[in-house]
């Protein structure tokens, strides 16, 4: 890789003597090793490389003459970053690059002067600091290349991306690095921003633990005290254990005088002396063994970080978008987690753990090391953090340092990231600052852009931006950024915990069948049906294309409701599950019991335990890793959310888990054809007032509450997602049967349920979200009345 070091202008490489550089004649004399990193890219220095590359270097130069360089407009090798750096390794980083247009008007908002120092901590391809470079150039004109440069700082985990985003910032140098007085050098590390080195008190000091290679040491922190130092010794301890390879190690008093004779002009304890010597012994080491390759620029990237400790004016980037549950490397999230206690990220219930996305860290983290006491952050996230419930603590202050000032909402600009997202503005803040009531000011952006990576002047005439005000406000348990104000009850709901999710039948194609056969005259329990697995367009692997066939005792088909099927006020042809589960009645009471094939076998049901046992064999044979502990059993019985439903209730309130608004209907034991069982994708609430599940059924399918939880749901590219309990944060009544606004709601959903399957009967198929618009559309009259009920009733009408 050509390097990120460009010399003075008097050795300045230009045309003919890069030329002259591929071809080989002045190899020796402009000595190209100071042109190229020895970095992960190091070895095309080499002789042997070299000549055998001449032929591919002269290719790359004749391509690249072709081109003017030197006023560059755009990240032009954000393209090739995405090329190099395939898909799958980009998410598992948690990398959306960036479009320029949105670096661009981020670096807008602030009026850098030629002193500001600016840190993007996961720079990826740089586009965000090409943007800072030329808001500097616009802003200071006269500011000069090699000040310039010490402005800007960037870290990346890639290497690859490293070295993209320092030649994005040599071109967009341009031509005035030529007018370096100064060897120049790019300050763009490869390191993990998140792991600076900290240490630890005992007896000795303050220590830390390096690794290189197999060995691990404890090290005085007092080794980086000063960078220069850091740099010369780790530059001396490399060149000894070249020299010295395979020889007898220099002795740590000959190390000493070499170290203190470099640097007359510093005091250098015997402490730090020893520690160097360590590390030099350790490169000598895997030298040697013939380990080393690039360990000397990992150790001198990987500890930079802590050298930046509250240095920077600004911290701007997209960190990061990816969950704590991706991370499969334990001990990385033992620091993560340990990270999120200690700046107060870690969600306040153990379960949303799993889903704080990691840019939270890296807020309060790099607000806190990075910046100055006077400093300011922007980073570009994903709109989770205006309402999930794993990031309240970003949004009410809990978590440390930072304070919110200002917050953009990007959701109506399309395209641009493959989820809905955000810019959240922020200052340096010691401790904790709660923000009930609080106001930020804020921007909506919408538009359509012809481009995705369009530039901020292509893409400002399409873009409106709205100025607003976002309030932090409550509802039931749930919060959210709002630009309404509080307005709602906020006291809790009588139904929140009443209300309960289904069982998780999963893997699908074990259990959603088809029959495979005419339709029987019934279902009774000692009717054998012949029954196939039902196709599952939506199937992921391992467990795609499973196809099952046999016969099965109707003693173990069940009813369930998937999405498709909870329909406004109707249950819309349910779906066929076979489970090995049989109904038992004690003391009047009827309850689900689970079955293995062998117990099933030994009971007499050949026919099941011949279909269970080959779902159990398929679970042992395809079941991932995390479940190597698990059987299909206890796996379909999870938390035990099929064994403990209510069997005994003959009306049963449903309503969808995930959609844009919540779909709900009741169902009527006595008219199902066999008994059933509520699915993961459903919520439900089971009673013996059928008043009461009518009530309920308005309730959830008035577009009153639906609009009022619009705020605290997850979004996705097509808008509002996941009801789950957020409807039920939203503040209503329990029915009452001498509430006469109760009673004329129970009266409506009961006509709506008559009329609602009076309309499935004739209707044509069609999509679900048609479906559903169709079916209200029927009832648009008693939805009207519905709307005007509920609203009274919540207080929000006049």
């Amino acid at each position: 890789m050509l390097a990120y070091t460009v010399v003075s202008n008097d050795d300045y490489i230009d045309d003919d003597k890069m030329k002259s550089i591929i071809d080989g004649e002045i190899f020796q004399k402009l000595n190209i090793a100071n042109f190229v990193e020895n970095d992960f890219f190091h070895w095309v220095k080499s002789d042997e490389n070299f000549r055998a590359l001449k032929k591919v270097f002269r290719t790359i130069a004749q391509e690249l003459s072709l081109f003017d360089f030197l006023d560059v407009q755009e990240d032009i090798l954000k393209g090739v970053y995405q090329e190099l750096i395939d898909l799958d390794t980009r998410h598992s980083l948690g990398e959306y690059y960036t479009p320029d247009w949105l670096c661009e008007r981020v670096v807008r908002e602030f009026d850098f002067t030629e002193t500001d120092k600016i840190l993007d901590p996961s720079c990826g391809s740089g586009s965000f600091l090409r943007a800072v470079i030329s808001r500097l150039k616009l802003l200071n004109p006269n500011v000069k290349i090699e000040d310039l440069n010490e402005q800007i700082y960037g870290i990346d985990i890639h290497p690859l991306s490293v070295q993209i985003a320092k030649t994005t910032l040599l071109l967009a140098f341009g031509k005035s690095i030529r007018n370096a007085k100064k060897p120049i050098h790019l300050n763009i590390i490869l390191a993990n921003t998140l792991l600076a080195p900290q240490g630890v008190s005992d007896m000795f000091g303050s220590q830390f633990s390096m690794e290189i290679d197999t060995d691990k040491f404890p090290l005085t922190l007092d080794i980086f005290n000063d960078i220069s130092l850091f740099d010369k010794a780790l530059d001396l301890s490399e060149e000894l254990a070249e020299q010295t390879k395979n020889k007898e190690p220099e002795s740590l008093q000959t190390f000493g005088n070499i170290l203190r004779n470099q640097r007359k002009d510093l005091q250098i304890s015997d402490f730090v002396i020893e520690d160097f010597h360590t590390i030099y012994r350790s490169l000598k080491r895997v030298k040697e063994s013939g380990r080393d390759s690039i360990w000397h620029f990992i150790i001198q990237n990987l500890y930079k970080p802590y050298f930046l400790a509250e240095k920077f004016d600004y911290v701007i980037g997209n960190p990061p978008w990816f969950t704590y549950s991706s991370i499969k490397n334990e001990g990385y999230q033992d620091i993560l987690n340990k990270l999120a206690g200690e700046f107060e990220v870690r969600p306040e219930r153990k379960a949303n753990m799993p889903h704080l996305e990691i840019a939270a860290i890296f807020l309060a983290y790099c607000s806190s090391y990075f910046l100055k006491n006077s400093g300011e952050i922007a980073f570009v996230l994903p709109r989770a953090f205006f309402s999930a419930d794993h990031h309240d603590n970003t949004r009410s202050g809990r978590a440390k340092g930072f304070r919110l000032t200002k917050l953009w909402d990007m959701d109506k600009v399309t395209p641009l990231f493959r989820i809905p997202s955000c810019v959240l503005f922020a200052e340096k803040s010691a401790g904790s600052l709660l923000a009930d009531a609080s106001m930020f000011d804020g921007r909506l952006f919408s538009g359509k852009l012809s481009a995705h990576n369009a530039n901020w002047q292509q893409a400002e005439p399409k873009l409106i931006e709205t100025e607003t005000k976002f309030y932090y406000v409550r509802q039931g348990n749930s919060t959210a950024f709002s630009q309404k104000q509080q307005t709602a009850e906020t006291q809790p709901n009588p139904y929140k915990n009443s209300f309960k999710q289904g069982a998780t039948i999963v893997p699908r194609a074990f259990y959603f069948v088809e029959l495979n056969q005419d339709l029987p005259p019934d279902f009774d329990e000692d009717r054998i049906v012949n029954i196939r697995t039902m196709l599952l367009t939506d199937a992921k692997e391992p467990w795609k294309n499973i196809e099952l066939r046999g016969r099965i005792e109707c003693k173990f088909l069940y009813r369930t409701a998937l999405s498709k099927s909870i329909l406004p006020f109707a249950l819309h042809q349910p779906d066929l599950v076979v489970l090995p589960a049989t109904i038992e009645t004690i003391a009047e009471s009827k309850r689900i019991k689970l079955h293995t094939s062998d117990e099933l076998r030994q009971a007499g049901f050949l026919d099941a335990s011949r279909w269970f046992n080959e779902a159990e064999k398929l679970w042992e044979e395809r079941r991932t890793e995390k479940n190597q502990n698990i059987n299909a059993k206890n796996y379909l019985n999870w938390q035990n959310k099929l064994t403990d439903q209510n069997l005994n209730k003959p009306y049963l309130v449903l309503y969808n888990s995930s959609a844009k608004d919540a779909n709900s209907t009741i169902v009527k034991r006595s008219e199902i054809d066999l008994e059933f069982v509520v699915e993961s994708v459903t919520y439900v609430y089971a009673t013996d007032n059928l008043d009461e599940a009518y009530y309920l059924s308005t309730i959830f399918n008035s577009a009153v509450p639906n609009e009022l939880m619009k705020d605290f749901q997850a979004r996705g590219l097509f808008g509002a997602r996941h009801v789950h309990k957020k409807i039920l944060d939203v503040y209503f009544p329990r029915f009452s049967a001498d509430d006469e606004r109760h009673l004329r709601l129970a009266r409506l959903s009961e006509s709506c349920h008559d009329k609602a399957k009076e309309f499935l009967q004739k209707v044509e198929p069609m999509n679900l979200g048609r479906l559903r618009l169709e079916v209200k559309k029927y009832l648009k009259d008693e939805m009207t009345a519905i709307d005007a009920i509920v609203g009274d009733m919540l207080g929000l009408l006049e």
